[in-house]
């Protein structure tokens, strides 16, 4: 597994990521710090597959995916920081034909689909609906 997998389970269970903020840090921030920005949401919400817009961020393997599903923090966290995003989009500002949370929304569902379950990624969608 890579050193960079290592460093977001361990982010996920309440460390520090890559840019010196942990994930409390990042939960704590108002709605302007995560409207402008940008490189927390990777971190918060990781995937199995690269972004396009970063390159430093991290990419799950399956060994690290295995590992954040048996980790009740590493889910208990995830789910926390759903709920801050969805008071953050509940300010409805981001609603318009095209905008970069559109993106961060499909992340957070992919996310929560991999790492939590089937029922949190869909608690996202309908709340968006």
């Amino acid at each position: 597994m890579e050193h960079l997998n290592w460093k977001v389970i361990a982010f996920l269970e309440g460390g520090m990521g890559d840019a010196g903020r942990s994930f409390d840090f990042i939960l704590d921030q108002d709605d302007e710090w995560l409207e402008k920005t940008c490189d927390y949401i990777q971190w918060v919400f990781p995937l199995d597959d690269q972004t396009r817009q970063a390159e430093f961020v991290p990419v799950l393997d399956n060994e690290s995916i295995a590992i954040i599903l048996k980790s009740n923090v590493a889910r208990a966290n995830l789910i926390r920081a759903a709920s801050r995003m969805r008071r953050f989009w509940g300010n409805g500002h981001w609603i318009k034909d095209t905008d970069h949370n559109h993106l961060r929304i499909t992340r957070v569902i992919k996310s929560l689909r991999l790492l939590v379950s089937d029922e949190e990624a869909d608690r996202m969608k309908v709340w968006l609906s």
